[in-house]
């Protein structure tokens, strides 16, 4: 189904290759370097990421459009060499429709950095904080209708999950064994993604309403989960007392149903998104599949006079727990966090970025970045990380993970 994808997106290009077409090249040269409190390296690598954008047909007004992106990722401290296909795809433009396919990544919500319902492509977690996007094979329609409405669909045929988080950044969980057994042997993690079939294509769909000083949509997406549910198997050896594990992961089927949308009043401007999804475990009863769960994203954004830009949100996170040994319901466990970003340009070549993050268990991660433009297209970026709390909280576990990296980037 993915070569269904890709054969789309050439004829898309193909079908029109007669007309004038133009294109351009763009791409960055980035080396970056970093410690972290410990004194280990975690960043000594180098990447150079390019583009292909091209339109087809009338300049302002194109028929077509396409874009290949290529990335080369090396970084010696993540013992990390890879040549990575980005966003490749096609578009067609019919009137008031527009139909891409092939690899590509799409943003559906209203907030900032927290987004319940953008769930469509799986992300990069090898450094959980970054979470990049992975473009994914999939065929998208967008359509502009009258009175302000944009519908959306997309299809996604092949599953493709997200990078897990690498050995630095992952803390492996410790099966529990029933009452005086013992474990002689774990044995290879089995990996039990969906694979390649119609039954198991992945599609999502949103309705978005956007008149003069606000927007409002709601969406739906059948998917599986891009990351796993990790459980156990208990394998029984024939010897009394003692038994093998068997390491799963397991993608759960899910259905997520959200709604966002944001209002200016004045300078400030609201942004609201909620997402609640579904799975196959309703009342938490079965430890291989993942429980339902929602969560609430609340906040606001202004740019302050001759000062920074300032954003504000506050997220409700809300996951059912697992039943008791006797079935009854666990309850549900809500987590709140806040986060803060600012962002000000002190002067025409210095930025400067803040991003922190509080969580309500006394946990928090504090990002600050700053970069500066030597030159056109020189930019040297300076950041620190800085997480802190108790060991069983949210950021707590990241605190060795603190350190500072430094990064030299030429675009062209």
């Amino acid at each position: 189904m993915r070569r269904i994808v890709l054969t789309l997106a050439l004829v898309a290009v193909s079908a029109i290759a007669p007309a004038q077409v133009r294109t351009e090249w763009s791409g960055s040269l980035t080396a970056s370097f970093g410690v972290d409190i410990g004194g280990d390296l975690s960043a000594a690598g180098a990447r150079a990421q390019g583009a292909l954008d091209g339109t087809v047909g009338s300049e302002y007004f194109p028929t077509a459009a396409f874009r290949v992106a290529i990335d080369l990722d090396g970084d010696a401290a993540c013992d990390r060499g890879e040549v990575r296909l980005g966003e490749a795809w096609g578009r067609l433009f019919l009137g008031d429709v527009e139909l891409t396919a092939g690899n590509q990544t799409l943003s559906w919500g209203s907030t900032d950095a927290v987004n319940p319902v953008d769930r469509l492509n799986p992300r990069d977690l090898r450094v959980p904080i970054d979470a990049a996007k992975l473009a994914t094979p999939m065929v998208h329609v967008r359509a502009y209708l009258d009175g302000d409405v944009t519908l959306e669909a997309a299809l996604v045929p092949v599953f493709v999950a997200s990078l897990p988080p690498s050995a630095a950044w992952r803390d492996d969980p410790v099966p529990t064994l029933p009452p005086g057994m013992t474990s002689v042997e774990t044995r290879p993690v089995r990996d039990e993604r969906p694979a390649a079939a119609p039954e198991n294509a992945q599609f999502g769909a949103r309705a978005q309403w956007r008149p003069p000083g606000f927007d409002l949509a709601v969406s739906y997406l059948h998917l599986f989960r891009d990351t796993p549910t990790a459980s156990a198997e208990v394998v029984p050896t024939g010897t009394p007392g003692e038994l093998a594990l068997q390491p799963v992961l397991r993608y759960d089927r899910i259905e997520v149903v959200g709604v966002d949308g944001s209002v200016a009043l004045g300078p400030f401007v609201f942004r609201a998104e909620a997402a609640y999804t579904f799975t196959r475990d309703p009342d938490g009863t079965d430890p291989s599949v993942g429980n339902p769960g929602f969560q609430v994203v609340v906040g606001g954004e202004t740019a302050i006079p001759d000062g920074p830009r300032v954003v504000l949100q506050l997220v409700l996170d809300g996951e059912t727990l697992d039943a008791a040994p006797d079935g009854t319901h666990g309850g549900i466990e809500l987590a709140w966090r806040s986060m803060a970003i600012v962002n000000h340009a002190v002067d025409a070549r210095t930025d400067l970025h803040v991003a922190w993050v509080q969580d309500f268990d006394g946990s928090g991660l504090l990002r600050p970045t700053v970069a500066y433009d030597f030159a056109d297209a020189v930019t040297g970026t300076l950041e620190a990380v800085v997480a802190y709390g108790a060991d069983d909280s949210r950021f707590g576990a990241w605190r060795e993970r603190s350190g500072m990296s430094a990064s030299l980037s030429m675009a062209f």
